[in-house]
């Protein structure tokens, strides 16, 4: 078996933001099941470092970046905050938004 290097984040590529541009948050995932042998995972609730939440209606896309065998796996979804598209970010098991992206709103 071959070893593959670990390659650099993709952080500023590819509409990637870059480490000085995150805000790293917590999502809560729900698991449902997409068929008798498949189960899929979907973000559901959205929490900002001082404690505010904001529930995810539903998915609109998820687009993957890099390649888990490399080590810079990053994956962009798009989701439905309060009637307006939002996108979030996952990347070495942490989530993060981009910093004034629109997420942290008040009502």
């Amino acid at each position: 078996m071959v070893g593959y290097p670990r390659r650099a984040s993709l952080a500023g590529r590819c509409g990637i933001p870059v480490e000085s541009n995150r805000i790293y948050v917590r999502v809560d995932m729900a698991t449902e099941s997409l068929s008798p042998t498949e189960r899929g995972e979907h973000p559901v609730r959205l929490w900002w470092p001082d404690g505010r939440s904001w529930h995810i209606e539903s998915v609109y896309s998820v687009r993957t970046f890099g390649r888990a065998i490399f080590g810079n796996l990053c994956v962009k979804w798009t989701v439905c905050i309060r009637h307006e598209p939002k996108v979030i970010w996952w990347e070495g098991g942490r989530w993060f938004v981009a910093k004034r992206s629109g997420v942290a709103t008040r009502p």
